[in-house]
């Protein structure tokens, strides 16, 4: 029989072991609330921003910067309703100012286009030939619609002058008339249009006042291009009269990505603007599963838990109007009706999707649906916030229409538009001793691209860190430096560190629109907002960057002679060769014992370091480059990884150990019986909390 000293030792041994089992527990919830950040998407060459959202970073369009020139061109060739277009065609050759009419574009004129679009470009010098609408008028509509000309002589407007000369049978005195009097007098004048002559002989502007001209007072202004309207590609899409911007303010949390293989999904907030956005999907239902950014998991019951955007690649919805009705791509409008938002390839192994544009156009018969396209848009993977605007709500009984399109294999870091068309990477199948990752990666002369990538990354942010960059993520800036006799300086940028001397970063920060004054004012000394480096150097750019370099580097570095073995380099001698290389330049000494410019890590640290974050990296299954939808690895501090799943499980198991010995005691000594089914319900609870933060 046990002493009453025995049985109080033994309820105290009791009570620490459920406390410390608790703590283990709040450890695991604390790992999952405050260390398990979002992502953030990544883009195209599209200039973005940031918009700070209930304590998130949501990466959206800049509509200030993105014009109909500069968005990425169509990626697929179609007809319909005699309308036709090409692959790799750009939208402003494409959509006429009829298609785009809810924007507005009729009631500007050159001189407020002018005024609008980005760039110094000067009407004064644009030949009247690049105005085709203008040749399709004639003299007689244009001292209808001109302000005043008609009041000008026939000789100081000298394009209709030429016209005039041309006019078989017309009295040369006429040039001595008003235009007014002259067409009255001459009807071949007044019906003669502009476009009979040369008009890339002269100027818009010696036609007097035809820049303040509303475009919708020219006829047949609805079936030009907008590629044929002087500078309105140039013109930002949030500058137009009704200005293309975000609709609504719902963001929501990619919580999981499915493949196509699933079936019956009616959660949806897909769907079209004809049958509304919670239309159903029957087989063939790829999609990507949303919840509300608290990250409260499929459990919840908030309505907006679990929510389902279908793949648009895969599934259509009936759309368009009148003698147009059809069938479009599922998705939605965050930005307005101008285009469709939707979403098409998600990749369960390497949990990332893409999205794409789709646009319409229009006829005196009705509206086509959404079908010109798909134009690359933004990536998202699995946690990244997503803005998708208005939330509707309410049901549909609609059932959308399977494709029947077969999937696409997909790498496993999200590839921009840009890289989907140039600058790719040389890839090589998968090593055998890499064939049991859970993911699969780009692998170039035998290296895991994407594993280097992150080791550096890794790195570069305690680099940062020590430079007192606002950040040590893509939105990092360093402090100016300068090197080689002060012939290159700059800053260095990003989730890596590249310097904005580097002539590839270069290239990339000027192919955007204003890039080239930006990186020209930063190389100067001016230090830019983390605003402008997302507008300027996005995340997917700075991705590409990388990769491409990381490439070439590789390529280099496995016909250079390693001063260590007498060989060619090779393992890991040839990883710390490459990142010497990204640290110090293509044309740095081999192993070199000098530091950095701000005393930190030697050219041979550096490369010695970067070689053990990555054979860390590409080690315990791959999970440094698979970074499955469970578990969310995140950097803290300089270099360390958290990963919340990882976490919970060693929390887990020591509580699950404690109290099975708690349990064992109380077997063993028979007492209190109900203090036992007491510990008994603490099991039962800690199970049920397990299973709700494993989710």
């Amino acid at each position: 029989m046990n002493s009453p000293k025995q049985l109080i030792k033994f309820s105290q041994v009791g009570s620490a072991l459920i406390a410390a089992s608790t703590l283990c527990l709040i450890f695991a919830f604390i790992c999952i609330t405050f260390f398990s950040f979002p992502s953030i998407a990544s883009a195209s060459s599209l200039p973005t921003k940031i918009w700070e959202k209930e304590q998130s970073r949501v990466l959206l369009p800049d509509w200030n910067q993105i014009t109909f020139s500069s968005l990425p061109a169509v990626a697929s060739s179609g007809s319909s309703g005699g309308r036709s277009w090409q692959a790799g065609t750009s939208v402003d050759n494409i959509l006429k100012l009829g298609d785009i009419n809810d924007v507005k574009p009729e009631i500007l004129s050159l001189q407020a286009i002018e005024q609008l679009a980005l760039g110094d470009i000067n009407l004064e010098n644009i030949s009247l030939s690049a105005f085709p609408l203008a040749g399709k008028q004639t003299v007689g509509h244009l001292v209808e619609i001109v302000p005043n000309l008609g009041q000008f002589q026939l000789s100081d407007v000298p394009p209709i002058a030429s016209l005039s000369s041309q006019i078989a049978g017309v009295n040369p005195n006429i040039n001595q008339l008003p235009i007014g009097q002259a067409v009255k007098q001459v009807p071949q004048l007044a019906q003669a249009k502009l476009n009979q002559i040369d008009l890339s002989e002269f100027a818009i502007a010696q036609i007097p006042n035809l820049n303040s001209v509303n475009l919708e007072q020219f006829s047949g202004w609805s079936e030009e291009l907008i590629s044929n309207i002087p500078l309105l590609s140039q013109v930002p899409l949030s500058s137009f009269p009704v200005p293309i911007a975000s609709i609504g303010s719902a963001v929501m949390r990619i919580d999981m990505i499915y493949s196509r293989y699933e079936s019956k999904r009616n959660n949806t907030i897909s769907g079209s603007d004809v049958e509304g956005f919670a239309v159903a999907c029957e087989k063939d239902c790829a999609y990507i599963e949303l919840d509300d950014m608290e990250n409260a998991g499929r459990r919840a019951t908030e309505p907006l838990e679990g929510k389902q955007w279908i793949s648009g690649k895969y599934q259509e919805v009936r759309g368009g109007s009148g003698c147009l009705s059809g069938w479009e791509p599922t998705g939605r409008h965050p930005f307005g009706e101008v285009f469709k938002v939707v979403v098409m390839e998600p990749s369960e192994t390497s949990d990332t999707v893409d999205t794409a544009l789709y646009f319409r156009f229009t006829l005196p018969c009705g509206k086509s649906p959404y079908i010109i396209g798909p134009v690359p848009f933004l990536s998202y993977s699995v946690n990244s916030p997503m803005f998708v605007g208005r939330l509707e709500g309410g049901s549909s009984n609609s059932i959308s229409r399977s494709k029947g399109v077969a999937s696409e294999t997909k790498s496993s870091k999200p590839l921009s538009s840009n890289q989907a068309k140039e600058n790719t990477l040389p890839t090589q199948p998968l090593p055998e001793s890499k064939r049991e990752c859970a993911r699969p990666a780009t692998y170039v002369s035998g290296v895991d691209v994407a594993s280097l990538g992150e080791a550096l990354a890794k790195l570069s942010e305690g680099i940062a860190n020590l430079e007192n960059a606002a950040s040590g993520d893509y939105e990092a800036i360093g402090e100016m430096v300068c090197t080689e006799g002060s012939q290159n300086c700059g800053r260095a940028f990003g989730r890596y560190q590249l310097m904005s001397y580097r002539e590839d970063v270069q290239r990339a920060v000027s192919s955007i629109p204003g890039g080239a004054n930006f990186i020209l004012n930063v190389n100067k000394g001016q230090k830019p907002t983390r605003e402008e480096l997302f507008q300027y150097f996005p995340p997917a750019v700075q991705d590409k960057v990388l990769q491409n370099s990381l490439a070439e580097n590789l390529v280099s570095s496995q016909q250079e002679i390693d001063p260590k073995t007498g060989q060619v380099f090779k393992g890991d001698r040839l990883i710390e060769r490459v990142a010497q290389k990204h640290f110090g330049g293509s044309g740095s000494k081999i192993d070199a014992s000098y530091s950095n410019i701000l005393g930190g890590y030697s050219l041979k640290q550096y490369g010695e370091k970067v070689r053990e974050l990555y054979n860390h990296n590409t080690t315990d299954n791959c999970q440094a480059n698979s970074g499955d939808s469970n578990g969310i690895s995140n950097s803290v501090g300089s270099g360390l990884t958290l990963n919340a799943s990882g976490s919970i499980k060693i929390a887990l198991f020591i509580s699950s150990f404690l109290m099975g010995m708690w349990f064992l005691i109380r077997l063993f000594y028979k007492r209190k019986q109900q203090l036992f089914m007491i510990l008994i319900g603490l099991g039962l609870a800690i199970s049920f909390g397990t299973a709700a933060l494993s989710h």
